[in-house]
């Protein structure tokens, strides 16, 4: 009789086939295991192709609203420019045709009333300097003057004015600031002594 057989000829059960049994049970669950992972991968990857497609449709998007604004700004200052440019003519004309200075005094203030316009409407505004004390957002010091009745960096004089639109620096106004005579003089006699240490 074979060793794997009972008395009647059947096959006894092999002490392998638990074994195996076992691994293909353990490979069965791996491939399920297996094809989850390539689902979730799938989708995952489905998900950052999608985000992909759209923040390059956003970019593109924004790019084109921004030339557009671009455009459209440029567009109005343009208009507003033509605006100026005819006000211009006209007051040559009124130049070319003047006998006296009053025509051309006329002509220079409704230029300088037209332009003023077109800031207004655009929120621009001038920056405040004489009297207000000196801040670099706003100011751009060019010289220093010696008072002595008046707080250091207090603005005494605008070279040129500044201007913002809304609350936005266009271009910073340059000004000249107060400086104490003794702080000047303090100044001074240290550099002197300075130099006589040397």
């Amino acid at each position: 009789m074979k060793k794997n057989e009972n008395q009647k000829g059947h096959a006894l059960p092999d002490e392998n086939n638990g074994a195996d049994f076992a691994r293909d049970e353990k490979l069965s669950e791996l491939e399920i295991l297996k094809q989850s992972l390539e689902g979730q991968k799938k989708f995952y990857l489905s998900q950052i192709l999608s985000l992909q497609a759209d923040f390059e449709n956003y970019r593109k998007r924004t790019e084109r609203e921004k030339g557009e604004l671009i455009k459209y700004g440029r567009n109005l200052l343009i208009t507003e420019m033509i605006d100026i440019y005819e006000t211009v003519q006209l007051a040559k004309k009124m130049i070319e045709n003047a006998e006296n200075n009053i025509a051309v005094l006329d002509g220079l203030e409704h230029i300088e009333k037209k332009v003023s316009e077109i800031l207004k409407q655009n929120n621009v505004t001038v920056i405040p300097t004489v009297g207000e004390k000196f801040n670099t957002l706003f100011h751009e010091v060019v010289g220093v003057i010696e008072k002595g009745d008046v707080e250091d960096g207090t603005i005494l004089e605008e070279v040129r004015p500044g201007y913002k639109i809304d609350d936005r620096v266009l271009r910073t106004a340059m000004v000249k600031i107060a400086k104490s005579e003794q702080k000047a003089d303090e100044g001074q006699s240290t550099g002197e002594n300075n130099q006589e240490n040397k």
